[in-house]
């Protein structure tokens, strides 16, 4: 068992990137989180915007982050070399992205409030 770095957390979804890094997407904090198993050590994130609620993830094939948050209504992408985000607003309110996913420069979110699946071509 692995202690998550957030007390009022609630994990929604984790993935590894290409080096064997897990990212956690944090639903009740609004953060991104990134444990590293070699050095046994969390780094956190704050979603931009306040009060985010995180949901879907996605690692890409350049080790970019894709994550949902229910209350900027967008898909962010985080740069871990960078540390930025970068917001993709849905143009409907309530898109509430539950999964995402991808292929080498697309990444897909299944739009579960609006019926509907969404691309971003990267």
């Amino acid at each position: 068992m692995i202690a998550s770095p957030e007390a009022q957390q609630g994990p929604q979804r984790i993935w590894s990137d290409s080096k064997g890094t897990l990212w956690v997407s944090e639903s009740g904090s609004g953060k991104l989180s990134r444990y590293d198993p070699l050095a046994n050590a969390w780094n956190s994130w704050d979603l931009p915007g306040g009060k985010a609620d995180a949901h879907a993830m996605f690692v890409d094939e350049q080790d970019r982050i894709w994550i949902s948050d229910f209350s900027s209504n967008a898909i962010l992408r985080f740069n871990p070399f960078s540390q930025r985000f970068t917001a993709f607003p849905s143009d409907q309110a309530n898109a509430r992205v539950l999964q995402l996913s991808g292929r080498i420069g697309e990444v897909w979110g299944a739009e579960s409030g609006l019926d509907r699946l969404v691309m971003i071509r990267d």
